[in-house]
């Protein structure tokens, strides 16, 4: 995964992707990933129905048909942990944050 550059804040990253805005928010015990489709100033963003939630180092699908498992998600993890090195330079509260949910930092 090529990401040239990431913007960090409180409890959310996100890179472009493909020309597409990419989110990964902590929320809870959880990382919830999507993308972000669409913007209207009186609302504000607007995301994608279909994400993926990652906890307990699981992966998840959610969709409108319900939630699924992924039975080989070791690429979405990588590619998590990747980004976690890129966030640790801009943010490390938000890098430790990741951690914890995936789980290679102690609670």
């Amino acid at each position: 995964m090529r990401i040239k550059s990431i913007i960090a804040e409180k409890d959310t990253v996100e890179f472009c992707y493909e020309g597409s805005s990419v989110k990964i928010s902590v929320m809870d015990k959880e990382l919830r990933i999507f993308e972000e489709i669409g913007y209207e100033v009186a609302t504000g963003p607007i995301y994608s129905k279909i994400q993926l939630a990652v906890r307990g180092g699981n992966v998840y699908v959610i969709s409108p048909f319900g939630e699924n498992e992924v039975k080989d998600p070791s690429n979405i993890l990588k590619g998590i942990m990747q980004l976690a090195e890129l966030v640790k330079e801009k943010h490390k509260g938000l890098y430790e944050k990741m951690q914890r949910v995936i789980g290679t930092v102690p609670t």
